[in-house]
């Protein structure tokens, strides 16, 4: 995979640069990035904290042809659900380690998105309470097409509400360990990533 490194901050650029394995790269200066047409596909990593802020609004509508990942030095939810708003795929610290780094790529080459819980909490609940969501019909499954257990259809119930672990936990009279051990067992049966995924493809499913 391609990946387009864009900061003004030579110690980010060597580090990202250290972790891309055996992934191409092409450093491009900020000033530049909107001025030329990026044909061909892959990740772009972006330094939120060097570049200006009419980049970082246009740069996802305007080079299309790469999924753009916002790395800040402070991560914060408010700023990570705009930035996923505006058509990020992800939202994380510039200074990640270089196994999550590894990881964040995989999911990236999967074209899921990458975000922390809370941000895919908030992101879940503004889905479920979009006035298309809410006129839309009501998320179902067939729960036999993925075996789930009486439990996991109970967390499941849940979940399509935006409930967090520990309020299923406290509704079910379970522990949040069990609770995760379900959303697992769920994320696995349906083959997503995170809840977010999960909710998007009942949406998808929904007839």
């Amino acid at each position: 995979m391609k990946l387009y490194i864009v900061s003004d901050n030579k110690e980010v650029k060597s580090r990202w640069a250290s972790f891309a394995g055996d992934n191409s790269i092409e450093i491009i200066d900020a000033d530049q990035l909107l001025l030329q047409k990026i044909d061909v596909k892959g990740c772009g990593l972006i330094h939120v904290n060097s570049i200006k802020s009419n980049i970082l609004d246009l740069v996802c509508s305007q080079q299309m042809n790469v999924q753009w990942i916002a790395l800040t030095d402070n991560p914060n939810d408010a700023e990570g659900l705009g930035f996923l708003q505006q058509g990020f795929r992800g939202y994380i610290n510039t200074y990640v380690t270089a196994s999550i780094f590894r990881e964040l790529l995989e999911v990236i080459r999967r074209r899921d998105i990458w975000a922390g819980p809370s941000i895919t909490q908030m992101l879940l609940k503004q889905f479920l309470v979009s006035p298309d969501r809410v006129a839309a019909a009501p998320l179902t499954l067939d729960c036999e097409e993925y075996s789930f257990t009486t439990r996991e259809e109970e967390v499941l119930d849940s979940l399509i509400t935006g409930a967090s672990n520990k309020e299923i936990a406290r509704k079910l009279g379970i522990t949040e360990r069990t609770v995760k051990a379900h959303v697992a067992s769920l994320l696995s049966k349906t083959d997503t990533k995170d809840r977010l995924l999960l909710i998007l493809k009942l949406a998808q499913q929904t007839v």
